[in-house]
């Protein structure tokens, strides 16, 4: 195995497995905040970038926010057809989800987008979302399940097939495909299927809700990435959009914080 495909995986891994056990510890409401974090797509964008070049992210970096847009028609489709059925409910979620993401995507891949468009495609989808899921209630989770190889494989090997799928197949499906594979939900798709599984639909509904709040922090990775692994080389760019990046979930948090904490006292 090359030292590059080791390194994938295993990075992976690492985002997939730290996420869900954010889930469980602290809850679906931080978990769906926590995966606005460029965690998979930063891998992916990573990759592309150190295979193809600066210049194919940049090529990319619009169709990376389209790939967000349809994340979020992702997540409404998850929400929407779980909510609908009885009968096979998880499955029917799963497909459903992936039908919308393939949609959106497919829609996407026909017209030219732009940093401009991308973005507002974005907004909009992140509004729309805010506003269909008003009415979900946070939830915790209780009991934690327990940790065994299968439930690990499970958590990370779709994450693993999609970073794998999207890096090692880029020269041959194009920038605009790459890009909006790239916005897949690599960390967050992986959690919503553990924790509806082990635990209820009604606790993915918390993650979908937060997740919102958090993406703002995956569209400010990628307008750096678009400029910055092109001026300053993919590793010093890659690790500048991340820092950024983070900035906004540091703010996030800190804010939220200092509400919660003016609401107790008041």
């Amino acid at each position: 195995m090359s030292s590059l495909l080791l390194a994938k995986i295993l990075s992976t891994v690492i985002a997939v497995l730290g996420l869900s056990t954010v889930a469980e510890r602290a809850g679906p409401t931080v978990a769906g905040i926590l995966a606005g974090v460029p965690l998979g797509m930063a891998i992916i964008l990573f990759f592309i970038g150190i295979q193809q070049g600066p210049e194919f992210v940049a090529l990319s970096a619009p169709y990376a926010l389209g790939g967000l847009a349809a994340t979020l028609c992702l997540n409404l489709a998850y929400w929407r057809v779980s909510s609908l059925v009885s009968r096979f409910r998880f499955p029917a979620a799963v497909v459903g989800a992936l039908a919308g993401f393939l949609s959106a995507a497919w829609l996407m891949s026909m017209i030219e987008l732009d940093v401009w468009s991308g973005l507002a495609l974005v907004v909009v989808g992140a509004a729309f979302s805010v506003f269909a899921l008003r009415g979900v209630q946070a939830t915790e989770i209780g009991t934690r399940i327990r940790m065994t190889w299968v439930v690990i494989a499970l958590r990370a090997g779709l994450a693993v097939a999609v970073v794998l799928a999207v890096t090692e197949a880029a020269a041959l499906i194009g920038p605009q495909w790459s890009g909006l594979l790239a916005g897949f939900p690599v960390t967050l798709f992986p959690v919503l299927i553990i924790v509806h599984l082990n635990y209820s639909a009604e606790d993915t509904y918390s993650i979908l809700k937060s997740f919102p709040f958090g993406i703002p922090s995956l569209v400010i990775f990628v307008i750096c990435a678009q400029y910055s692994f092109v001026a300053f080389g993919v590793v010093p760019g890659f690790l500048f959009s991340m820092v950024v990046s983070l900035l906004w979930q540091v703010g996030f948090f800190a804010v939220k914080r200092r509400r919660s904490a003016g609401l107790r006292t008041g």
